[in-house]
C-alpha cells in the first residue's frame, strides 16, 4: 500500500494551484510545480524532491491522483536525463523513496509505455545514487541519499548486490550523526523527525524483504524515539525551535506508531532542550549549550491539558527572534552566528518545583549585554515563574553599552519580552491593563502578570501546516529598559482555580 505521510488538505491546495511559499500564498493554477517560483531554491528543492507526491496521494481523490501521475511523467520528460540542478544526491534519494512508496498510485492505471518510464527512471536514479550518495552533505541530505540508495537496492533485482554496501554506509552515518541521547547536531526537531522517519521506513522495507536490519540502524531508532517523545508538547506536535516548522501531531503519532518502539519514556534534557512536566503541564525550553545559530535560544513553549498556552509562530525559517517567546532588544540585530549559550546548572528550585535556565551572548558584542532566563514550574503544574534579565558583566561590556547609548539622553536601552499565545486561546487585558487573562479551549483560565514594564497585547500569527493562510492570534509584550547596565523583569503565569459545578 502507498507509504508516506502527506496532508490531504495540502494535496487539495496543490491540485487547485495554490502554494504556500515563505508564508505567502501564490496562485498558479495552470503551471507545473517546478515552474512556480523557479528561482526560489528552497521551494524548488521540495518540488524536485517529490514532496508534493505525498500530499496528492494523501488526498486520494481521482483529480489529485491524476495530477500526481501527470506531474511525474512531465518531470521525467523535462528533467529525467540527469543533466540539471534537480540531480543532487539528496534530491535523487528523496525522489526514489516517493516513487517506490507510491508505486501503486503511479502505475495504477498507466499504460505500458508509462510503466517503462517508471522503471527506467528508478533504474537511472539507482545508478546515480550508487556513484553519488556518499557525496551528499552531512545530516538530513545524506540520510535522504542513502535511504534512496537502499530503496533502489530493495526494489530492483539488478541492484540487489548494492544493499550490503549501502547499509554499511547508513550504519556508519547513524553511529556518527545520532547522539547517545537520540539528538542530532542541528538540534532541529523537524529534521530529527524526518531522519527518524527515513530510518523507520528502511527498517520496515528490509523486514518486508526478509533481510535482517543492521544493529546500528535499530539502535539509532531506539535512541531517537524517546528524544522525539520528549519534544512533543500540547496536542502532541513537536516544539518549533532552531528553525523548525511546526509538525502536526498526527504526523508525529504516525511516525512513532510505524516505529513500533515500546518505550514511552521522556527525557528532561535532550538535544539541548530542557523539558519539565507537572500534572497536566508540559514546559520545553531551548537551553542550547555551546555555539547557537538560531534566534530560538532561551525561547520556550508551554502547554496544559493537551492545549498550548504559549508556542512559537510555527514557521520559523528566516524569522526574527520576536517570532519566539523570548526577550529581545528593540531594533537590535541578534548576532546568532557567534552566540554562545550557557545552560544554568545551579538554580536552587523550591521543593518539588522543576527549574531550567540559560544565558546567551547574542547581544554582548554589539550592546555589551548578556541575556539570561530562568523558568520554574511548580509541582502542581499551576504556576510558571519566569525571570528575564539583561546585564553588563564586565567593564568592557559597560564601555560597549556606553557607546551604544551615547546618543540617548537618558542612557537607557529598551527591550521587550514576547509571549506568543496559541491561536485557540482567547486572550484579553484585565485588571486595568496590569494583567492578561488567557482562556483555553477546555475553559481553563490562566492569568499572566509581570513585576515591571509596560504590558500590552499585539497581533501575532500562527502558521498551521495544513493551512494556506496563517491564523491570527495575539502576543503578550512586556516592554522595559536597561538602566545602569542592567534590566530585569519577573513574571508569573498562574492557573485560575475555579469551582466546578455538577448537575
Amino acid at each position: 500500500m502507498p507509504k508516506g505521510i502527506g496532508s490531504a488538505h495540502i494535496g487539495l491546495q496543490l491540485n487547485a494551484g495554490n502554494y504556500l511559499i515563505d508564508g505567502q500564498l501564490v496562485k498558479e493554477p495552470d503551471e507545473f510545480i517546478w515552474d512556480v517560483e523557479y528561482e526560489n531554491t528552497p521551494f524548488q528543492e521540495k518540488a524536485h524532491g517529490f514532496l508534493w507526491l505525498d500530499d496528492l496521494v494523501a488526498n486520494g481523490s481521482q483529480a489529485c491522483l491524476s495530477k500526481a501521475r501527470l506531474w511525474f511523467l512531465e518531470w521525467v520528460e523535462r528533467f529525467g536525463d540527469g543533466d540539471n540542478s534537480a540531480w543532487t544526491p539528496e534530491l535523487a534519494g528523496g525522489r526514489v523513496i516517493r516513487m517506490v512508496n507510491h508505486a501503486i498510485v503511479l502505475l495504477g492505471s498507466s499504460k505500458e509505455l508509462d510503466a517503462k518510464y517508471y522503471f527506467e527512471t528508478i533504474s537511472h536514479h539507482a545508478r546515480f545514487l550508487k556513484k553519488r550518495s556518499q557525496f551528499a552533505p552531512d545530516g538530513l541530505p545524506k540520510f535522504r541519499a542513502l535511504a534512496g540508495y537502499i530503496y533502489s537496492a530493495l526494489a530492483l533485482e539488478e541492484f540487489a548486490s548494492d544493499l550490503t554496501p549501502a547499509m554499511r554506509a547508513l550504519a556508519k552515518e547513524c553511529e556518527a550523526y545520532v547522539a547517545q541521547d537520540g539528538g542530532i547536531p542541528t538540534r532541529n526537531p523537524e529534521e530529527l523527525l524526518e531522519i527518524f522517519m527515513l530510518l523507520v521506513w528502511i527498517e520496515q522495507g528490509m523486514t518486508s524483504a526478509s533481510v535482517q536490519p543492521d544493529r546500528a540502524l535499530l539502535d539509532a531508532i531506539e535512541r531517537m524515539s524517546p528524544a522525539i517523545r520528549s519534544l512533543r508538547i500540547g496536542d502532541g506536535r513537536l516544539v518549533a525551535f532552531q528553525g523548525a516548522n511546526s509538525v502536526a501531531s498526527a504526523v508525529v503519532e504516525q511516525v512513532l506508531s510505524d516505529a513500533g518502539t515500546r518505550s514511552k519514556t521522556t527525557q528532561t534534557r535532550v538535544m539541548g532542550f530542557a523539558r519539565a512536566s507537572a500534572k497536566e503541564a508540559v514546559l520545553v525550553m531551548d537551553v542550547g549549550g555551546g555555539v547557537s545559530d538560531s534566534a530560538s535560544a532561551l525561547a520556550f513553549e508551554v502547554s496544559t491539558g493537551g492545549k498550548h498556552i504559549f508556542q512559537s509562530t510555527g514557521f520559523c525559517h528566516s524569522l526574527a527572534p520576536s517570532s519566539y517567546s523570548v526577550a529581545v532588544i528593540e531594533k537590535a540585530k541578534l548576532e546568532a552566528s557567534r552566540m554562545q549559550v550557557f545552560p544554568m546548572t545551579e538554580l536552587q528550585p523550591k521543593s518539588g518545583a522543576a527549574t531550567m535556565g540559560a544565558v546567551h551572548t547574542g547581544y554582548q558584542e554589539v550592546y555589551g549585554l548578556r541575556y539570561s532566563r530562568k523558568l520554574e514550574l511548580d509541582e502542581n503544574g499551576r504556576i510558571l515563574f519566569g525571570s528575564d534579565s539583561f546585564k553588563c558583566m564586565t567593564d568592557k561590556d559597560k564601555a560597549v553599552f556606553g557607546k551604544v547609548t551615547a546618543g540617548h539622553e537618558d542612557k537607557m536601552l529598551g527591550y521587550a519580552l514576547h509571549f506568543h499565545v496559541a491561536p485557540d486561546v482567547d486572550v484579553e487585558l484585565d485588571l486595568g491593563g496590569t494583567a492578561v487573562s488567557l482562556k483555553l479551549p477546555n475553559n481553563d483560565v490562566w492569568i499572566f502578570k509581570a513585576s515591571s514594564g509596560v504590558l500590552a497585547l499585539k497581533d501575532s500569527t500562527y502558521f498551521e501546516p495544513d493551512r494556506i493562510k496563517p491564523r491570527a492570534t495575539k502576543q503578550i509584550v512586556v516592554s522595559s529598559q536597561v538602566v545602569n547596565y542592567e534590566g530585569a523583569v519577573t513574571w508569573m503565569l498562574t492557573r485560575l482555580v475555579q469551582e466546578r459545578t455538577y448537575l
